[in-house]
């Protein structure tokens, strides 16, 4: 193979030792694998686990070369099947609530926007697998971006579900929302050539001079051709030796297969900017320079101040094979300065020594209950087998060859001849009968699960004889008392996406495709009309997205109460309010009713029961009019 070297002025080596974002990049890197090391490898055995890989390979091995059996009865699955099915079961969607009565309308568009993205993005899908995520290992990792297939321009929030162990927060950080204590993180993933020319096309280059999966740039440096002096990170090569092959393009495909460590490092930018603030109104304009700020002032005349700041802005820089393929700043700025990345910990200790014991999942604890239930029954089908062809003893010349032979084949079958030699002994070893330990044995892991996990069928309220939907509700309550944290911890992760879903809104919509989604009915009818006498216009939305865009509103996300337990419980309770004879209006039981058609039922009702009230005032008019005398005998007769 022919090679031709091109030398720029200095070596590949010494540039890219002085590199500071690459030497930051492979310090930390390095520090958070170790960290995170004994965490990762409890949580993968946790997760195996879960999914039925109970039994280590040497133990597998060694029952095996003794003809024991390896049973797997998997009793950690049905509790982590009951408390996902109750998520799911119970799945409330983000909801965004006013504080004041004055920000009903506001909230009410912003509601509508969020419900639109949670549905475009398949958001209460994917939560469902972040929450299993966690009860598997302990943490799950919910990733946004932008999507550019439908809307080239705005593009489409999307949300991906990261594995447990592809994305790594800075260690130092103790608080449930990374945003509040982070500096960085590390999302790790590996790429084929192919996908890394499609998330990096100005780079397809550099892409397939990679030869190897390391950190070592100048080893990667083979197949490279000198890129444009002038290009920063987004194109330009972090190599000074390069080489060319006269074939590159014969066999730049051939390694495509091959997958390289793509290291995204999502770190704070702590940068200067400049805020132009009118003095009367106290209003902030933000600028990214300070020209910028005073050219702006310079125009609005006297009144303007110009300040400056420090403030944090969210970058990413992205290597593999020790190149840096791209450093730029966070599609999401400027509106939101956070980690795009949502994490779910199911049991959270925050104070614990270290990772392993600060994250853990439902599966941790039920551990040693399933091994014990797995060794406890393997232990008792070995006894029964040996019970069934428990061996033959006798004296060596009792049996000849063939039959010795034969009794090794035909031993535990029954109805078997033997014959043997006179004079000799030949019997069957008498077999022990049940253990009755390895019994309790097995019957004491059934009972420790139900101690360890609090979940069995008596506190899901699967009892015959329940009296009423409050006594449902009770047992449920005492069911997931023990899940509370857990659904504590879910609830705040769904807050943290609801509140970033808000900030990012502007960056979605403009103000058709705003309009569009909220639609003329609401916009018409469903706003306040002292505030919005004529309904909403396009300038309201505009100053809508324009509030979000500058921080300026009052609302606050949660979780919707309205979630299928809830809402039968409420339904039964109003129904023996009915009767016991409360005054209760039959059209907000309809309201708790879940069925298909819950609407329509109501439309009817209030349909007939306007009907039945008009005649019932028809009749009352009626009753109330004076009635007219008859004529006298006698009297004039009309003509």
């Amino acid at each position: 193979m022919n090679e031709q070297e091109i030398k720029a002025p200095q070596n590949t080596q010494d540039q890219t030792k002085d590199d500071d974002l690459r030497t930051e990049i492979l310090e930390r890197y390095k520090s958070i694998g170790s960290f995170y090391e004994d965490w990762e490898e409890v949580a993968k055995e946790d997760y195996n686990f879960a999914l039925g890989e109970q039994w280590t390979a040497e133990e597998r091995q060694t029952l095996k070369d003794e003809s024991r059996p390896c049973l797997t009865f998997n009793r950690i699955r049905p509790i982590i099947n009951i408390i996902s099915g109750y998520q799911r079961e119970n799945q409330s969607r983000i909801k965004v609530n006013p504080e004041g009565q004055e920000d009903k309308t506001f909230s009410e568009f912003c509601d509508k926007i969020i419900s639109a993205v949670d549905k475009w993005g398949k958001l209460n899908y994917k939560l469902g697998y972040l929450f299993d995520d966690g009860l598997y290992c302990g943490k799950g990792w919910l990733e946004a971006i932008f999507c550019y297939d439908k809307d080239p321009v705005r593009g489409e929030l999307k949300f991906v579900l990261d594995g447990p162990y592809q994305v790594k927060v800075d260690p130092s950080c103790k608080e449930y929302d990374i945003n509040d204590d982070a500096e960085y993180l590390f999302k790790v993933s590996r790429l084929t050539k192919s996908k890394l020319k499609a998330l990096y096309p100005k780079k397809k280059r550099i892409i397939d001079g990679f030869i190897t999966d390391n950190d070592d740039p100048v080893e990667n440096g083979g197949g490279l051709l000198k890129e444009g002096a002038d290009d920063d990170y987004e194109n330009k090569p972090n190599i000074t030796t390069v080489t060319t092959r006269e074939d590159d393009e014969t066999e730049s495909d051939l390694e495509q297969d091959e997958k390289f460590l793509v290291k995204e490092y999502w770190r704070k930018k702590y940068v200067e900017r400049y805020y132009v603030i009118d003095i009367e109104t106290g209003e902030p304009k933000r600028f990214d320079t300070k020209g910028e700020a005073e050219q702006f002032a310079g125009t609005q005349g006297a009144g303007m101040k110009v300040i400056a700041r420090t403030i944090p802005e969210m970058w990413v820089a992205a290597m593999v094979c020790g190149i840096i393929l791209q450093d730029v700043i966070s599609l999401f700025e400027p509106n939101y300065n956070g980690f795009p990345f949502f994490r779910f910990i199911a049991d959270w200790a925050p104070s614990a020594e270290n990772e392993t014991l600060r994250t853990q999942g439902v599966v941790r604890a039920l551990k040693d209950p399933q091994r014990e239930k797995n060794k406890a029954k393997s232990q008792n089908l070995h006894i029964l087998n040996t019970q069934a062809n428990s061996g033959w003893v006798g004296d060596d010349n009792a049996l000849s060859e063939a039959g010795k032979k034969k009794l090794e084949e035909m031993g535990s079958k029954p109805g078997i001849t033997v014959w043997k030699k006179p004079g000799a002994e030949l019997r069957e070893i008498l077999p022990k009968g049940p253990n009755a330990g390895m019994i309790q044995r097995e019957q004491a892991a059934d009972e420790e699960f139900k101690q360890v996990s609090a979940i069995n069928p008596d506190l899901m309220g699967m009892q015959e004889g329940t009296a009423s939907g409050k006594a449902i509700g009770l047992r449920i309550k005492q069911a997931v008392m023990s899940l509370v944290r857990i659904f504590y911890n879910y609830r705040y992760t769904k807050e943290i996406i609801g509140n970033f879903i808000l900030q990012v809104i502007p960056v979605m919509f403009d103000t058709q495709k705003a309009m569009k989604v909220v639609g003329p009915d609401w916009m018409m009818k469903s706003v306040d009309p002292m505030k919005y006498p004529q309904g909403l216009a396009e300038g309201h939305i505009q100053a809508f997205l324009q509030m979000i865009s500058d921080n300026k509103y009052d609302v606050f996300i949660t979780e919707s109460d309205q979630n299928a337990t809830l809402r039968y419980e409420t339904f039964t309770q109003l129904v023996e309010l009915l009767k016991a004879g409360m005054p209760i209006p039959p059209d907000l039981v309809i309201d708790y009713l879940d069925i298909p058609n819950a609407e329509e039922i109501k439309q009817k009702m209030l349909a007939q029961m306007q009907m039945q009230q008009q005649m019932e005032q028809q009749a009352m008019m009626m009753k109330s009019m004076p009635k007219q005398a008859p004529p006298k005998e006698g009297g004039d007769k009309p003509a």
